[in-house]
């Protein structure tokens, strides 16, 4: 059996279903600093290592990632610009919602027939260049890219004492019906 899969689909949906996710469980966290009496600046400057991106700029990397990739597929299919200015959670949250709008409103047929179209990306203030198949850009780029930044922001809430599980990243906004049952034997 062969399963064909549309190409936007491929590209968007588990991006879409992230977005919405990472809504949810920022969400909690925001509860979670409001009930403990908590600075949200705190949260917002916090990074993982030195090196590293803090939470703000997680949010906004991983939306960059997300509103790309329509864009980067088929230049023709408009930009979504989002500045990087926002200072506050409730800032950071209308971005991804404003990016996951833009997103569910892209045309799927503008995707057809452009998984061979070639995308160039300048990297690192353009000292790098990659070129690639559009495809290979979405698979092995701009998804995994999307993941780190999300898993990023998800662990600095953890590690900042947010009581976050698997199933708040998997499924914070619940978008898949999980049901919880006994085995028959309990």
């Amino acid at each position: 059996m062969t399963l064909a899969v549309a190409y936007h689909t491929l590209a968007l949906r588990s991006v879409i279903r992230g977005l919405n996710n990472a809504h949810a469980f920022i969400t909690k966290g925001v509860a979670h600093i409001e009930s403990q009496g908590h600075d949200p600046n705190d949260y917002l400057t916090t990074r993982l290592a030195p090196d590293m991106l803090n939470f703000t700029e997680q949010i906004q990397r991983f939306t960059d990632a997300a509103k790309s990739i329509p864009p980067n597929v088929n230049p023709d299919i408009e930009k979504l610009t989002l500045p990087d200015e926002e200072k506050t959670f409730p800032e950071l949250l209308d971005r991804i919602k404003r990016t996951i709008a833009y997103l569910e409103g892209v045309d799927a047929k503008l995707f057809e027939g452009r998984e061979g179209a070639e995308v160039t990306l300048k990297v690192r203030q353009g000292a790098i260049q990659i070129t690639f198949p559009t495809l290979e850009y979405v698979t092995v780029h701009a998804q995994p890219n999307f993941w780190f930044h999300v898993v990023t922001a998800y662990d600095i809430l953890r590690m900042k004492g947010v009581p976050l599980g698997k199933f708040d990243f998997l499924n914070g906004a619940g978008l898949l019906n999980v049901e919880f049952v006994k085995k028959a034997d309990e």
